[in-house]
């Protein structure tokens, strides 16, 4: 695989409306609802910019899949250990947060 720019990443994420982080699955429908909005067949918006829209949409999606793909994990225990128990407080601080009963 080609050297992915951290620039074509992040506009192709902005396109599709990622802001932080997303898993593949949300990528995917990320990708589908924006596709559903500027298709040509079904957007009420000029035919012309529609279409142009659509193929930026399916050309960011390939490249976020692409990288998604190709991206190295780790497997050793250690950093599985550390990120699974990192995505425990971060899942619990996006669901509660500061909230004086859960916190």
């Amino acid at each position: 695989m080609a050297k992915i720019a951290a620039e074509l990443v992040r506009d192709a994420a902005d396109l599709l409306g990622i802001r932080d982080q997303a898993s593949l699955h949300e990528i995917r429908a990320l990708y589908h609802d924006r596709v559903r909005e500027w298709h040509p067949d079904v957007s009420r918006k000029d035919p012309v910019e529609s279409h142009e829209m659509t193929i930026r949409l399916r050309e960011a999606y390939e490249l976020l899949v692409e990288y998604c793909m190709n991206h190295p994990f780790s497997f050793r225990a250690e950093d599985l250990a550390r990120e699974l128990a990192d995505a425990a407080a971060d899942y619990w601080m996006e669901r509660f947060g500061d909230d004086p009963i859960w916190g």
